[in-house]
């Protein structure tokens, strides 16, 4: 069973762990294999600003990910999952699966939305195989700090 935990500072040191769990995606979103909790609590300010809201994934009591989402991005006032991830020791089980469609059903479409947008850079190939996955289409392409992305987007029925 998934659990959604609304993200406390407490949450630090798994987040850290979870981020860095996964250096193959840190190489393509952030340049480099591992993240300091400098950078990590930029982020979080930064999603802050635009009123995100930041969940711990939980399964059987452990923490195994992590999603944030805003739900009005200020650019074109649609809801937009910022950050996804699984822990590198929970991947290929279909946890991933199981922790999306939970959050899209106890957060995404709990709080009425239609629509969910998010982008992905366009060399995340296991990113974006993931997200067609989970019924996203590709619907245009765009730039995200200087590097080429897909923007997708997913019609929620509640």
């Amino acid at each position: 069973m998934i659990k959604l935990e609304p993200r406390e500072q407490e949450h630090l040191p798994a987040e850290i762990e979870i981020m860095n769990s996964n250096p193959d995606f840190n190489l393509i979103s952030c340049g480099k294999p591992h993240l300091t909790e400098e950078e990590l609590q930029k982020e979080r300010e930064e999603g802050k600003a635009v009123d995100a809201k930041r969940f711990m994934i939980k399964h059987e009591n452990q923490i195994i990910g992590i999603i944030e989402y805003c739900p009005l991005n200020p650019n074109d006032g649609k809801p937009w999952i910022g950050l996804f991830i699984i822990h590198r020791n929970f991947q290929g089980k279909g946890l991933a699966k199981l922790a999306y469609e939970t959050a899209e059903e106890e957060l995404l479409a709990a709080e009425g939305f239609s629509e969910v947008r998010l982008g992905v850079l366009t060399n995340n190939d296991r990113g974006n195989l993931f997200w067609q996955r989970m019924g996203y289409t590709a619907f245009k392409e765009g730039m995200h700090e200087n590097r080429p992305i897909y923007h997708y987007k997913k019609r929620l029925f509640s």
